[in-house]
């Protein structure tokens, strides 16, 4: 059974040994750009510096209950004018893989995006072989468009990714359905 999540901002107390530990592991990052580095902790605080000057919105997931910090979060790309944005997201922690957590951490951050900031859109990517992140993706109400080769400087070769969309209607019926069916997990209020 998962417990509930929380997205609050990503500061600086939060770049430690465990969230360098993080992005510095093959299977964290084994379907994330980073990890083709070796990271150190002033990489982590670079990353933040820089988030704030680009206007990447970067936010610590936290177990509720708990209040353990078990992965980090982004609403990044956004657009104002045209009213889109893509999120980014990994799990560190590795007991908190499967369940709820990562369709709760993709909820929140739509809930960020489409009521809080007022944007509309929210497109994105994912590995086509990435199996467990694409049928995430479609419970939360995600369409896939279409196949489409980028180039991954992690694996240094053209990839095969998915595109991926979902409009603010889509999500707020799917959010509704998702809030009725597991209350204990997903809250528009």
């Amino acid at each position: 059974m998962s417990e509930r999540i929380k997205l609050v901002p990503l500061s600086e107390k939060f770049i430690n040994q465990k969230y360098l530990s993080w992005v510095n592991d093959p299977e964290v990052t084994e379907f994330l750009e980073i990890g083709n580095k070796r990271y150190q902790l002033e990489d982590l605080f670079l990353y933040l510096h820089d988030s704030k000057i680009s206007g990447r919105l970067n936010y610590a997931v936290l177990a509720e209950e708990s209040n353990q910090h078990i992965g980090n979060a982004s609403i990044y790309s956004i657009d104002k004018k045209n009213k889109k944005f893509e999120i980014g997201w990994f799990i560190g922690e590795k007991n908190f893989w499967g369940g709820h957590y990562a369709p709760m951490i993709i909820f929140y951050l739509h809930k960020i995006g489409f009521m809080e900031l007022g944007l509309e859109s929210c497109g994105g990517g994912v590995n086509e072989e990435h199996i467990k992140a694409r049928m995430t993706n479609k419970f939360i109400g995600y369409s896939e468009i279409e196949k489409i080769f980028a180039y991954s400087e992690k694996q240094n070769k053209y990839v095969a990714s998915i595109k991926l969309h979902i409009y603010k209607s889509e999500w707020l019926a799917r959010a509704k359905e998702l809030e009725q069916r597991y209350p204990q997990y997903y809250r528009l209020a």
